[in-house]
C-alpha cells in the first residue's frame, strides 16, 4: 500500500481574507484553489512541509471556523528555520502549557498551530510560561 496523503481543514469564515493572510503573513504558498461565484471557495497552502487546507464556511458549516488546531512537532534541526520563518515575518506566537510547553500561533478565524520543540528548547518557553503576567502582548519568537 502507498502512503496516505493527509491534510488538516480549517473552516474561515473568509477564504480570500484567509488566503491573503496565509501567503503574505504566515509565508505559504497556494498549491491550489477552487472557486465559486468567482471567489475562492477552498484552497490549499503549503510551507515547510505542511499542507493545509482552508475552506469557507456556509450555512451548515457556519460554527466550525475557528475550531481547528493542528499539531506540529519540531525536530532539533529544524528549530532555527522555524525561529527565522517566525522572526523574518513578524509572526506573533503566544506559549501555553500542553503536557509541555508549547509555541501557538493563531490565523484571523482563531485556528492553531501547535509547535512542539525538542526537550531542550522548551526552557525558553517554560520562562515565559513563568513570567509575571502583564497586560498580554502578543510575541515574536
Amino acid at each position: 500500500m502507498h502512503e496516505l496523503a493527509p491534510r488538516t481543514v480549517f473552516f474561515v469564515q473568509d477564504a480570500e481574507r484567509a488566503l491573503r493572510f496565509y501567503t503574505d503573513t504566515l509565508g505559504f504558498t497556494v498549491d491550489w484553489t477552487h472557486l465559486e461565484h468567482g471567489r475562492v471557495f477552498v484552497f490549499q497552502v503549503s510551507l515547510l512541509g505542511l499542507q493545509l487546507i482552508l475552506n469557507q464556511t456556509e450555512a451548515d458549516t457556519a460554527a466550525r471556523a475557528g475550531h481547528g488546531r493542528v499539531f506540529i512537532g519540531v525536530d532539533s534541526d529544524q528549530v532555527e528555520a522555524l525561529r527565522r520563518h517566525l522572526t523574518d515575518r513578524n509572526i506573533k506566537t503566544s506559549v501555553t502549557h500542553w503536557g509541555a510547553p508549547t509555541l501557538i500561533v493563531h490565523d484571523l478565524d482563531q485556528n492553531e498551530f501547535f509547535f512542539w520543540l525538542p526537550e531542550g528548547e522548551r526552557a525558553d518557553l517554560e520562562a515565559r510560561l513563568a513570567a509575571p503576567r502583564s497586560p498580554p502582548r502578543p510575541q515574536v519568537t
